[in-house]
């Protein structure tokens, strides 16, 4: 958190984020209901599961003044973004939801141009559009395993003296709600980036992608 908003940016971001996920809750309420799904369709409510958690959690955060996961929930819903959008670069998206759905690993299977997608390829492939997406990712991935930025989290350095203080809480009561207006906008892009890759996934279902049911009988949810 290195950039001072203001409280009316912040406010915005944050009723932004709010109207992005009942966008998502209404897209998946219209698309799931009363018809056959397959993998993908799983995979999509996989999606949409983790995104409304990781929202819930991070705004809860921003509430609590806990900068430090509020940063580290933004690289999981920014991870959520990179997982949604691997559906477009597989050459068989059944087979490969099925293989996820199965307990295989995202990174450890290959593009339709033969190359794993690791988190590099799959940041390459959207950052043109997404130019902010690369920062970002590099801005919190320290913040997802233990690293020099938690430790520095907990020192707080007089400028004058230089003597040193240390913050054992979980929060940061010293920061104002403002202060997350760019966590917030970030978090929002990415919850819209993935409303908007899941509505056109839906709309494009039943004439680019190929659903197989997964094994055992029909399932049709009703809600």
């Amino acid at each position: 958190m290195t950039t001072v908003g203001t409280t009316a940016g912040a406010e915005q971001a944050l009723a932004n984020l709010v109207r992005a996920e009942t966008g998502l809750l209404d897209l998946y309420q219209h698309q799931m209901v009363n018809r056959p799904f397959g993998y993908q369709d799983l995979y999509l409510l996989g999606i949409a599961r983790r995104t409304l958690a990781n929202g819930q959690a991070f705004k809860k955060c921003v509430e609590d003044r806990n900068g430090l996961v509020a940063a580290a929930l933004l690289r999981l819903q920014l991870d959520t973004v990179l997982r949604l959008y691997a559906l477009y670069w597989v050459a068989d998206p059944e087979d490969f939801a099925g293989r996820v759905f199965g307990g295989e690993q995202v990174d450890r299977l290959k593009a339709a141009d033969g190359r794993q997608m690791k988190d590099r390829y799959l940041i390459d492939k959207i950052k043109d559009r997404n130019p902010w997406v690369e920062p970002v990712y590099k801005n919190t991935s320290g913040l997802i395993h233990f690293s020099d930025r938690h430790i520095h989290s907990a020192i707080r350095l007089d400028g004058n003296d230089g003597a040193a203080q240390f913050l054992l809480g979980p929060t940061n009561p010293e920061h104002e709600f403002a202060e997350f207006q760019e966590l917030l906008e970030a978090f929002f892009h990415c919850t819209g980036m993935i409303v908007v890759a899941a509505g056109d996934w839906f709309a494009n279902f039943d004439t680019i992608h190929r659903r197989q049911p997964p094994p055992g009988k029909e399932m049709r949810p009703t809600s």
